[in-house]
């Protein structure tokens, strides 16, 4: 039985509709019913929509193409802005971003697109209004998408750093904290000299990851840093004695290898003068 144009696009909007290898079988259906009704705007877009995730480019940029002369241009430039970044052809990809936010400024894909498409052209401030207009809209933004905007205020602004760590503080009060937003919140206070934060943020990890020899590993070398050779050499005989306790595995053999470097490094801190 052959779905509605409206209910197909509304798959397509959901997600519940993906590019992979069963995409040829959609595809075919999908020919099947635009053989039906050739000048619906909304069947091509959602073909072009498969087409563009699945590398397609030409296809899509056709399907594309002709569902904005057929019908509102508006209604398209989202997914013409997702060819184009999927292409790398990012000022292209900005410019039906735009044009898409412009006429459905509360959609928040869409700013999180402009972010990755004006970070990939080097427009950072556009990229990090876009960012934060994305996690002001959003109601579930993940930690990648906090971690990449992150990222990129720490590589592009003469506060970066500092303001890397006020969003990433942010994604923490809202997220909970994770050891991937934290982990990276640590090597950004070590990137400004502040060990003593970058061992508060460490330390704050420790119900979550201090079963594991790499939290011990980077304990004791941000303790090394901060010049507490004391509680650095504590933290590598801990390591060592967990290591002994578990079954020996690959990462375990590089984290024992890891550990007995550091004995050496703290050996030598020992005989200085």
């Amino acid at each position: 039985m052959l779905i509605s144009a409206f209910a197909f696009s509304a798959l397509i909007s959901s997600g519940t509709v993906q590019a992979h290898a069963g995409d040829h079988r959609t595809i075919a259906e999908l020919d099947a019913i635009i053989k039906e009704s050739p000048v619906e705007p909304s069947l091509l877009v959602a073909r072009g929509a498969l087409y563009s995730r699945s590398g397609q480019w030409d296809k899509a940029e056709r399907d594309l193409s002709l569902a904005e002369a057929l019908g509102n241009k508006e209604d398209v430039a989202f997914e013409f802005g997702q060819l184009y970044y999927r292409r790398g052809e990012y000022q292209k990809a900005l410019g039906y971003i735009n044009t898409y936010i412009g006429a459905y400024p509360n959609y928040p894909p869409a700013f999180l697109l402009r972010a990755r498409a004006a970070g990939e052209a080097k427009q950072f401030d556009l990229a990090n209004e876009s960012y934060y207009t994305y996690f002001s809209l959003s109601p579930d933004p993940q930690p990648g998408e906090y971690l990449a905007a992150a990222r990129l205020l720490a590589s592009t602004k003469p506060a970066g750093i500092t303001n890397a760590l006020v969003l990433l503080d942010m994604a923490i009060s809202k997220l909970g904290l994770n050891p991937q937003l934290q982990r990276y919140a640590m090597q950004l206070e070590l990137r400004r000299d502040d060990t003593d934060g970058a061992l508060d943020r460490w330390y704050s990890l420790k119900d979550q990851l201090g079963g594991t020899p790499e939290w011990g590993i980077t304990l004791a070398r941000v303790l090394i840093l901060a010049d507490s050779i004391d509680e650095a050499r504590l933290a590598v005989q801990a390591v060592k004695d967990q290591l002994i306790s578990l079954r020996q595995t690959p990462a375990r053999k590089a984290a024992g290898e890891t550990i007995a470097r550091l004995e050496r490094q703290l050996a030598e801190v020992r005989t200085n003068p």
